[in-house]
């Protein structure tokens, strides 16, 4: 008897969750397990920046989420630092990727048109992306200024990425001019002055 109220607590878990939010059944334990189909494409989600808004993780939101250059991650267990008053908080339930740049966190500063930064700020900012990829989970794209309501990229994104492609090439050529023009240093000190260089590696 405990057993089928057991399962009809889950049940009503379960669909409440559903009615609230179809995507965090993936985030409750065990019931992921029960709903494979709907957990498997959570990667791939697609979000609008309202849905996004609410995972700011306040009271009551589903949970912490932020997006850079249109890429959604869970940030669940960095808590203490983009929660409510932790010191990354302003990069939350948004996508602020000129931010990360720019270092204005002003709310007017706190969006996502990157056109107007260079390529090595660009790099710069792909280095966050990497980041997060490596260290937070991926559950979907964000709708709006990087990807179309299908999750195709925009010609925004396409642009960051060329950006990027310049930015590592620029990088690649100064690592190239290094190898072979050394940076040098100069000293003067008592009337001996001494130059220096960096050796080529």
């Amino acid at each position: 008897m405990f057993g089928y109220l057991a399962a009809a607590a889950l049940c009503l878990v379960a669909v409440l969750v559903l009615r609230s939010d179809p995507w965090s059944l993936c985030e409750v334990p065990g019931l992921s397990s029960l709903f494979p189909e709907q957990c498997r494409g959570q990667a791939g989600r697609l979000l609008s920046k309202g849905e996004l808004s609410s995972y700011d993780g306040g009271h009551g939101s589903p949970g912490l989420y932020l997006a850079v250059l249109g890429q959604v991650f869970d940030v669940q267990k960095g808590m203490k630092h983009y929660g409510p008053g932790g010191s990354y908080s302003f990069f939350t339930a948004r996508d602020a990727s000129r931010a990360y740049v720019t270092g204005d966190f002003a709310e007017g500063g706190l969006v996502d048109d990157v056109s107007e930064l260079s390529p090595s700020q660009m790099l710069h900012l792909n280095n966050w992306l990497s980041f997060y990829q490596k260290n937070y989970v991926a559950v979907g794209k964000l709708i709006g200024h990087f990807y179309d309501e299908y999750g195709n990229p925009t010609k925004a994104l396409e642009d960051a990425l060329a950006a990027i492609d310049v930015g590592l090439k620029l990088k690649e050529k100064r690592h190239e001019e290094n190898k072979q023009f050394p940076p040098c240093n100069s000293e003067f000190s008592s009337g001996i002055s001494r130059v220096w260089c960096s050796k080529n590696r």
